[in-house]
């Protein structure tokens, strides 16, 4: 069993635009209004930067630089992984267009955007980190799996790890394809266990189990499966000792047990 420390938070979704907002409607202190989001501009990007940065780009690193400021940690001394299941579908289908005019000229700006790693790129460039980085993806159980690899990582080198979980609907026809209407973030900065805070220990179990939904938030929220972090934060919220079932692999889940 894997046990690590969770030193911040972040959120960005439509109608929880920060992790105080997020947690004044997971504990029901706040109504939960689905108000649009507004396109976030992460302030730790550069100008230029800034403006080649894709809308997943944007999402993934707003989420990261609101648990990185409250940690107070410095970022060259994070190591990051970045978990998203459906990477940027807009650039895919940018990219898709482009190849089926006659030119077939590809941007080589939308050509970058377009790896897996691409948020990982800019977090580096705009935070100067040198730290290491894992992008990765486990369809729907991409949460699950990025928390398990983030807490290995701080269980192995005894250091934080900020996990970023992010996902963006795609445009049609793609949309049909993958049908996430709500976009999503969260970050979580973990730690070495320590005296303070909310700790994490997890294992995975064979047998199929997924915790309720909080009832305060739209069902269609959960199928964005970088949403799938809600039941934890839920219980982060509300200070719960409890144990949340995240989906995993086919036949199995992850068991988190939080502890205040």
């Amino acid at each position: 069993m894997i046990g690590v420390r969770v030193a911040s938070v972040g959120v960005l979704a439509p109608g929880l635009p920060d992790w105080p907002h997020a947690s004044a409607v997971l504990t029901g202190r706040a109504r939960y209004v689905p108000d649009a989001m507004p396109d976030p501009i992460p302030a730790l990007l550069p100008a230029n930067e800034r403006r080649r940065a894709s809308i997943s780009v944007r999402w993934a690193l707003a989420a990261g630089c609101e648990a990185l400021a409250a940690s107070g940690r410095s970022a060259d001394e994070v190591a990051t992984v970045f978990a998203s299941c459906g990477g940027d579908g807009a650039i895919t289908h940018q990219i898709c267009e482009a190849l089926a005019t006659a030119t077939r000229d590809i941007s080589p700006t939308r050509f970058h955007n377009s790896v897996h790693n691409a948020p990982a790129g800019y977090w580096s460039i705009a935070t100067r980190s040198h730290a290491p980085s894992t992008s990765l993806c486990g369809y729907r159980a991409t949460f699950a799996v990025g928390l398990l690899e983030a807490m290995a990582q701080v269980a192995h080198d005894g250091a934080a790890v900020l996990l970023i979980a992010y996902d963006i609907p795609y445009p049609a026809p793609m949309q049909a394809l993958w049908p996430v209407s709500q976009p999503f973030a969260a970050a979580l900065m973990l730690e070495p266990t320590g005296a303070l805070g909310a700790h994490f220990q997890v294992e995975v179990r064979p047998s199929d189990a997924r915790s309720a939904w909080p009832a305060m938030l739209p069902e269609r929220l959960a199928d964005n499966p970088a949403a799938h972090a809600l039941p934890l934060l839920a219980a982060l919220a509300r200070h719960e000792a409890c144990t949340v079932s995240l989906p995993y692999l086919e036949g199995s889940h992850i068991a988190v047990k939080v502890t205040a």
